[in-house]
């Protein structure tokens, strides 16, 4: 596997690739990886010649310092894990490299705001989008695989590539969950013991209540919400239930999700899961 630091060096790079007509696949990380990442590289090989994984902690879209300096750092691991995969390159750059003239972030999606996470983390998004712009106007990938853990993310980016004229199909990949049923999180390893009992916990919770609102058997979310604080989870930024293609709030589960954010300590926890 080829390693590139520099986005100079990266593109020169590509030229020979492109110029062989080899389509390119494109996962953006924050490192720390889990079969989550790993799933999304997979299926970029089973469509794609060539397959560039990136691994950025990208500063602009953090909402405190502590976060952005605390988030996992598993660099040789994550090589590893990349090498055993085969996956064919990957991109490591510094923060001056993709910001050389200082840290921005530009609001260029419109829709999908003031909702979820963009409600409770202002300036996320915009942080996201102008990283990922960056990161397709140096790779220029045929396709970019995103995992749907992240599902506002993905439909924002959806957007960006439309609003930016980006030639890049967006893939978007289900959740890779755990036994819990809960998708699989680089920041689930700060878990305490305890902590993960809780966890473990709210995927049984989370999973009695889907299967109830499948079957139409409650019609809100209020006995949820308490029985989540009844087990430990105390600060509950949202738990609602949207149409998966305008998210807007729905009592019509043929094409919603549950949307759930919530802290267990202070590690944030967010999750969607299919209604139908």
């Amino acid at each position: 596997m080829k390693i590139f630091r520099k986005a100079s060096e990266l593109v020169q790079n590509l030229l020979s690739i492109k110029d062989t007509g080899q389509s390119i696949g494109l996962v953006l990380t924050m490192g720390k990886l889990h079969d989550g990442h790993l799933s999304l590289i997979r299926e970029a090989q089973s469509h794609n010649e060539f397959v560039i994984c990136s691994i950025f902690i990208n500063p602009t879209q953090f909402n405190s310092e502590d976060d952005f300096n605390s988030y996992p750092k598993t660099i040789d691991d994550d090589i590893s894990k990349l090498e055993n995969i085969g996956c064919n390159l990957l991109f490591l750059p510094e923060i001056q490299d993709i910001y050389p003239n200082g840290l921005v972030k530009n609001k260029t999606v419109n829709n999908f705001r003031n909702i979820l996470c963009d409600k409770y983390r202002p300036g996320h998004f915009d942080g996201v989008t102008t990283v990922v712009d960056i990161f397709f106007n140096i790779i220029k990938p045929m396709h970019s695989y995103f995992g749907e853990k992240d599902f506002q993310q993905v439909k924002i980016i959806k957007d960006l590539v439309k609003i930016n004229h980006h030639k890049i199909k967006i893939i978007q990949c289900p959740s890779i969950r755990d036994k819990t049923g809960m998708s699989l999180s680089s920041r689930n390893y700060k878990f305490s013991n305890n902590q993960s009992k809780t966890f473990y916990k709210l995927g049984n919770i989370i999973k009695e209540y889907i299967n109830l609102l499948k079957q139409s058997e409650i019609n809100n979310l209020d006995k949820l919400k308490i029985e989540l604080q009844q087990n430990n989870i105390n600060k509950i930024d949202y738990l609602e239930i949207r149409n998966e293609n305008n998210l807007e709030i729905t009592k019509d589960y043929s094409e919603a999700r549950l949307f759930i954010a919530l802290y267990i300590g202070d590690i944030r926890i967010i999750d969607n899961f299919k209604l139908y």
